[in-house]
């Protein structure tokens, strides 16, 4: 799944506008406790640890080359042009210090009717529903966004992300043109738009508030324009 930024450096410019109402929270085993929110700017280097964590399988299954995460690569991850991408983190704390767990995607195409995906969740974090959660925020975000479908293509021996894929309602396709990639597709619905998780509504009001206010303060204390795919 090679989503990712590809453009130039793009001149800094104008401010970001931050979806606060995309931040969630999930807790694991009772106690470990994990933020999924768009990404920032400023988690380049999160960005950049998270890749260098990960075994040169894994960059393939999520580049589909094995690839290494240069500083250009990990600042066009972390800086999107919200008009035509949006991309989430999923975050922890380790020692009080922030560090990802997880990256989804998607930047829009066919004229704007579909969203091309890719996941990529840390291997210490997999089997614990963590890439589960983050793809179906994924597909919340993009039917509210007015997207048609989300898909994406999954190399054909990727069986963790082709059962994740199937788990969450998408279609499985091998690609005719090339036996070693499927075609991953699922149609969207305004059910997957109002599909906002029970968990949210019981959460408090001030821990949203919050929460956005000081996202928001990390995302206008560097401005620029971010990247497009």
């Amino acid at each position: 799944m090679p989503t990712s930024a590809t453009t130039a450096d793009a001149p800094p410019g104008l401010a970001i506008r931050y979806p606060t109402t995309l931040i969630d929270t999930r807790r694991l085993g009772g106690a470990q406790h994990l933020l999924l929110r768009p990404v920032l700017p400023q988690d380049e280097s999160l960005m950049s640890a998270f890749l260098l964590a990960q075994s040169a399988g894994a960059r393939r299954n999520r580049f589909h080359a094995a690839i290494n995460p240069s500083p250009r690569l990990c600042r066009q991850l972390s800086q999107v042009d919200d008009r035509l991408q949006l991309a989430l983190v999923v975050c922890t704390l380790d020692a009080g210090l922030e560090q990802l767990v997880a990256e989804a995607r998607y930047c829009v195409v066919d004229e704007g009717r579909s969203g091309e995906f890719a996941l990529m969740v840390d291997e210490r974090w997999q089997g614990q529903g963590v890439g589960g959660w983050a793809l179906r925020a994924l597909q919340q975000a993009a039917a509210r966004a007015g997207l048609a479908w989300l898909e994406g293509e999954v190399l054909a021996d990727n069986r963790a992300m082709l059962s994740l894929a199937q788990r969450c309602g998408f279609a499985c396709i091998p690609d005719p043109r090339d036996d070693g990639q499927v075609r991953v597709r699922r149609r969207l619905s305004a059910v997957d738009a109002s599909t906002a998780g029970a968990g949210k509504a019981r959460r408090s009001l001030g821990l949203w508030r919050r929460l956005g206010r000081a996202l928001t303060a990390r995302a206008h204390s560097l401005r620029c324009v971010p990247l497009t795919h």
